[in-house]
């Protein structure tokens, strides 16, 4: 296989976070003949890009050791959407669910734990091979073995990966799917992920460390009174969702997001197409077939006729709703942000989101 060439047609889909794309993910899991993998690589961060070789039982470990930050969320109660894995009625408590199985294998399939097991007999008796090699064998195998032709993966937040992905898969396509910032950054201040997201950024300031990737119970004890609550030994629900946190920290954290849509700018057409979530809602069927014709489904339009009534109309405009002062403090603090963004998509969004 050439460097360049993909055992199965590979389309990812990039984005800030709270832009839209976790419903796109849904609606491709419609598709019959699409493999629709939710979170994948998110749930795998950290060390979802490892270098040198893996053998089979190490890139199984890759793909099923827990992570600590999902898992402290999960045994503290905070309730995550995205989190679908079934506690209480799966194999795995709260506090120890593999990764693989907290996002990405719920959608495609009432017995996650039983998919999780035939992934493990299938990968640990693999050859050793660089990772990028593995995953795209496991998408080949997952693809073939469910009677899928595409495969499409979309995380949250996921242009944290860009370069990554870029070098993992230079054969794959790429979707940007994108969001008015405003919007976006109003989404992460009520969404816990993105909440704690800030938190830690002030308890790396204080520690010099994230004390999710470099654990020690010493950290808690390190902190300043305000910041122990969000520690991962004594992190505390409520004091999460309470937490007064200035909606420019928000609007601040989708800005330098779009730092890395710098890397999309080499990209030739025919591997890399923008979708704004607005236009999706605003009028969904043609933006929709558009990117089912990019990532090669089948019947991209019966699809996307199929699917629109799916896509939640009520949402776009969510921060003219807010005062006039936290309407300017947030486009604000949004504003690189949406320079980067103009100047990436410019005024052929549109015609970009509708092209074949």
């Amino acid at each position: 296989m050439r460097e360049n060439d993909l055992p199965v047609p590979l389309t990812i889909v990039l984005g800030t976070g709270r832009c839209g794309s976790t419903m796109l993910s849904d609606l491709v899991n419609q598709d019959p003949g699409t493999l629709s993998l939710s979170e994948f690589f998110a749930c795998l961060d950290p060390g979802a890009f490892p270098d040198g070789t893996l053998d089979g039982p190490a890139f199984w470990k890759l793909l099923g050791a827990p992570r600590l930050k999902p898992n402290v969320l999960l045994s503290r109660g905070v309730a995550v959407p995205e989190y679908r894995y079934p506690i209480g009625r799966g194999r795995y408590p709260a506090g120890k669910v593999p990764a693989l199985s907290l996002m990405t294998l719920p959608p495609l399939t009432g017995d996650p734990d039983a998919l999780h097991d035939r992934i493990r007999d299938e990968v640990t008796g693999w050859a050793p091979a660089p990772a990028s090699r593995q995953y795209l064998r496991l998408f080949s195998w997952w693809a073939s073995s469910t009677g899928r032709k595409v495969v499409v993966e979309r995380s949250g937040a996921s242009l944290r990966f860009l370069p990554q992905l870029l070098a993992y898969f230079p054969g794959a396509r790429f979707v940007h799917m994108y969001r008015d910032g405003a919007d976006a950054a109003l989404s992460m201040s009520r969404h816990p992920l993105f909440r704690l997201g800030v938190l830690i950024g002030d308890m790396r300031a204080e520690l010099g460390v994230d004390p999710y990737r470099s654990p020690d119970p010493r950290h808690t004890r390190q902190l300043p009174e305000r910041l122990r609550p969000f520690a991962p030994d004594s992190l505390d629900a409520t004091a999460l969702a309470d937490a007064d946190i200035p909606l420019a920290r928000f609007g601040d954290m989708w800005s330098r997001a779009t730092g890395a849509l710098r890397h999309l700018a080499d990209l030739p057409p025919e591997r890399l197409l923008h979708l704004s979530y607005d236009a999706v809602v605003a009028d969904p069927v043609p933006r929709l077939t558009a990117f089912g014709r990019f990532a090669g489904l089948a019947e991209p339009d019966r699809w996307a006729a199929r699917v629109a009534e799916r896509v939640d109309r009520t949402r776009p405009g969510a921060a003219s709703r807010l005062s006039a002062r936290q309407t300017e403090e947030l486009r604000r603090a949004c504003a690189p942000g949406t320079r980067r963004l103009a100047a990436l998509v410019g005024e052929t969004a549109d015609t970009a989101d509708t092209a074949s």
